[in-house]
């Protein structure tokens, strides 16, 4: 098929890329021309067509869906920016699913859609709601990034186009971001969480797109068994391979987040997708630390993890 993924160089997106070229699928990737995602291009080599625009701007999605055969649509400003701008990620990721769905369906043979949302959307889950969440369970706004995701889902189903949404879990980057966020202090410990690897992720939407027995479904995207843990633990284990001394647990909230165990079992007979434990992913991840990283982290980690800990509204109320 010729392909294309719209939001290319983000951390599904390129995942997406590596799976649909391994399946020998001709793909056009679209997303913003910027430096980090030239660069990113730049790893491709010819492999890709690049289609450089804006999802706000109709014309450049017109030009991006002409002649493919499938749409994978990743694009989306995710938290902390789409709680601190909402009105303008709204415009991308409301705006911009609907631009991109009027575009493909101008198309002479509209092509079919995979798009990707969240388990977010079913809200906060405590330790009094059942795991795991299905496809079934209804969703709930909690913040702008849900309402969002609500949203884009409904215009997808109602679009009239051949569809399958993917609620994705919690996606393990293949590196994590060296930019510390306060927004990390809003899981609880307790949190059951499920994680999926992004290149398991990269698979499954790969997989979608040529799965006809996925046309108009709902599949939760989750690592599955061997990624659920509690958020204490990823936190204990990730702060171990790189040397950084954990947190009191007053630092964190004690409010349920959105995440959870999924039932990820249809999605799984269905794409064929969880290749990755935790366990997996750690190993890879220790590889990606440059050595002297855990040796300056034992000697500064200390008044670092002090620095950070100071950022917690929840420490400082609880110390209060």
């Amino acid at each position: 098929m010729r392909v294309l993924v719209a939001g290319a160089f983000g951390n599904a997106g390129r995942s997406a890329l590596v799976e649909l070229l391994a399946q020998g699928h001709r793909v056009r990737a679209f997303d913003l021309r910027t430096r980090a995602n030239l660069r990113a291009a730049r790893r491709f080599g010819d492999s890709l067509e690049l289609s450089w625009g804006d999802v706000r701007n109709p014309l450049d999605l017109a030009r991006a869906v002409e002649g493919v055969d499938a749409v994978a649509h990743v694009a989306f400003v995710i938290p902390p920016e789409s709680e601190r701008r909402p009105e303008w990620a709204r415009e991308i990721n409301v705006t911009g699913t609907r631009n991109l769905i009027a575009a493909m369906q101008a198309c002479p043979r509209p092509p079919r859609l995979v798009y990707t949302s969240s388990v977010s959307v079913t809200g906060p889950r405590g330790p009094e709601d059942e795991p795991p969440v299905t496809a079934a369970h209804p969703t709930k706004a909690s913040d702008a990034y849900t309402a969002h995701k609500i949203e884009t889902e409904a215009l997808v189903r109602e679009s009239g186009l051949g569809w399958t949404i993917l609620r994705l879990g919690m996606v393990l980057p293949a590196e994590l971001p060296m930019r510390f966020h306060p927004m990390t202090f809003d899981i609880p410990e307790d949190q059951r969480i499920e994680g999926v690897h992004t290149r398991d992720v990269g698979l499954a939407v790969a997989n979608a797109l040529r799965c006809d027995e996925a046309l108009g479904r709902i599949l939760l995207i989750g690592g599955g068994a061997s990624c659920r843990l509690r958020m204490g633990e990823f936190r204990a284990r990730v702060a171990e391979l790189f040397g950084m001394p954990t947190f009191p647990a007053s630092a964190f909230s004690r409010e349920p987040y959105y995440t959870d165990f999924m039932d990820t079992d249809e999605a799984q007979r269905l794409l064929r997708f969880q290749r990755h434990s935790f366990d997996d992913y750690l190993e890879e991840l220790r590889a990606t630390v440059p050595r002297l990283v855990p040796i300056v982290l034992r000697v500064l980690g200390g008044p670092i993890a002090r620095r950070l800990l100071a950022r917690s509204p929840h420490h400082q109320t609880q110390a209060g």
